[in-house]
């Protein structure tokens, strides 16, 4: 089983479990964070679907963010953006790079560093194991 397999699939060992990291759910969690790397990100996607990708288009800024969710502490610290959207009629508010319905994030090969950098517990542990 790939790592990608395992975030899809087996979420923090859950079995069926996908991609926690990916959904906002009720948590106060962010995804993104590095204006930099931000904007890094936003060349790969633009070369990957062939016209400029804004900034808006993607992450929230801090006036948005925090306005949008204001009973999570994190999105009101202006450190935590820019954050990257979430499909906010979703009941888990997933990235909206995730699919829900297949599991998979449809930018898995440009992903933004945080994404590529990130390992819950458990997939650090996976990662030991195998």
């Amino acid at each position: 089983m790939t790592e990608s397999e395992v975030c899809s699939y087996n979420c923090c060992g859950v079995d069926d479990g996908d991609g926690a990291c990916c959904n906002l759910d009720d948590r106060n969690w962010i995804m993104g964070n590095d204006p930099q790397r931000a904007e890094e990100f936003l060349e790969r996607l633009s070369d990957k679907v062939g016209r400029r990708v804004e900034m808006n288009e993607v992450f929230y800024s801090f006036e948005e963010g925090s306005s949008k969710f204001p009973e999570r502490p994190m999105w009101q610290n202006k450190a935590s953006y820019p954050a990257l959207r979430v499909v906010e009629e979703h009941p888990r508010k997933p990235c909206i790079f995730y699919n829900s319905q297949l599991k998979i994030c449809n930018v898995y090969d440009i992903r933004p560093h945080t994404c590529r950098t990130f390992k819950c517990d458990y997939l650090s542990w996976f990662s030991r194991q195998v």
